[in-house]
């Protein structure tokens, strides 16, 4: 196994993409893949059309459900998912001590932030949109905290995204600070800790040890899925027929996303396809207004603009940064 690179091109990759295609981002930075562009666009978009999915049934299964039997489903078909590819792979499951401590605080840091996107997902308190949107913010926390964590530097145009997604996430949080302000912390703390979810992964990436991606995540699957069923337990709620269906679909949606998104970020450079990941935020507003009638108003959607323009911003630095390398490696 080649040692991962900690450049600020690194950081940047980590930065702009989901938390849940981490592990796979390292493993195609330490095999050299060659990129198909086209293809992992057409993959991601694919990835982030039926995490949209997810997020309205998720909705949906909650109208029925407690939230944490909603995020079970969801873990327990991750759990299944990561499994699986580890066996199709031969993947070794096997880690050093070293990769175990990491491992364990990037599961606890990922379940912390699954927990608090299926709570905001279940609260008809705030918007399915505006919680999307406010998850989505993570990559910027990333690239706050690499800096002292990691000892990367930070892009030049870091401080602009933070102040775009700042007043991005006060636009949207505002209005409902006084009926729904808990909820919107509670989703911006998810974004937290998916951001140090991936400050841990690009540890773990960076150590040269033998963890493998997908050691890494079953071992977050299978922390999620026990956390999700033991809070589960003391509020479950048999579903009826309809119940059922949509906590299936939930699952299942969220699975084929996570299968979906590995390929796209086995095809193509990172940053540019955690580019694409905010047409996701976009989709599931589209979806939210046509299912749910969540309609969102004017202010709504320049707060999620902003957001997304300020993801999109460190993720063409990233590009950029990335293909400074690759340019003066032919001269």
């Amino acid at each position: 196994m080649r040692h991962v690179s900690t450049s600020s091109s690194s950081q940047g990759a980590v930065a702009a993409h989901p938390p849940g295609a981490s592990a796979i981002v390292l493993a195609a930075e330490r095999e050299g893949r060659a990129a198909r562009p086209t293809a992992g666009v057409l993959w991601m978009i694919l990835a982030q059309a039926l995490f949209a999915v997810m997020n309205v049934l998720s909705r949906l299964s909650s109208e029925s459900a407690p939230w944490p039997e909603v995020a079970a489903s969801r873990a327990l078909v991750g759990a299944a998912t990561a499994l699986g590819v580890a066996l199709v792979r031969h993947a070794p499951l096997s880690m050093e001590r070293g990769d175990r401590r990491l491992t364990w605080a990037r599961s606890l840091c990922g379940t912390g932030a699954m927990l608090c996107v299926f709570y905001t997902l279940g609260s008809p308190q705030i918007a399915l949109g505006d919680a999307v949107t406010l998850g989505a913010t993570s990559p910027i926390f990333v690239a706050i905290l690499a800096p002292r964590m990691l000892g990367e530097r930070s892009s030049r145009g870091l401080w602009i995204a933070i102040l775009l997604a700042f007043a991005g996430v006060a636009l949207i949080a505002a209005p409902r600070l006084a009926i729904a302000g808990d909820t919107a912390l509670v989703a911006t703390l998810g974004a937290v800790f998916s951001a140090f979810a991936m400050i841990w992964l690009r540890r773990i990436g960076a150590s040269g040890t033998r963890a493998s991606p997908e050691s890494v995540a079953l071992h977050f699957s299978l922390v999620a899925s026990a956390a999700m069923i033991a809070l589960s337990i003391p509020v479950w709620r048999t579903p009826d027929a309809l119940g059922l269906a949509l906590l299936i679909g939930t699952g299942l949606a969220g699975g084929l996303a996570q299968l979906a998104m590995t390929r796209a970020y086995a095809l193509d450079n990172a940053a540019r396809i955690g580019a694409i990941g905010y047409v996701g935020v976009a989709l599931s507003h589209v979806l939210a207004a046509a299912w749910l009638g969540d309609v969102p108003s004017a202010r709504q959607v320049l707060g999620a603009a902003l957001v997304m323009a300020a993801g999109l911003w460190l993720a063409s630095q990233a590009l950029r940064d990335a293909r400074r390398p690759a340019r003066r490696s032919t001269r």
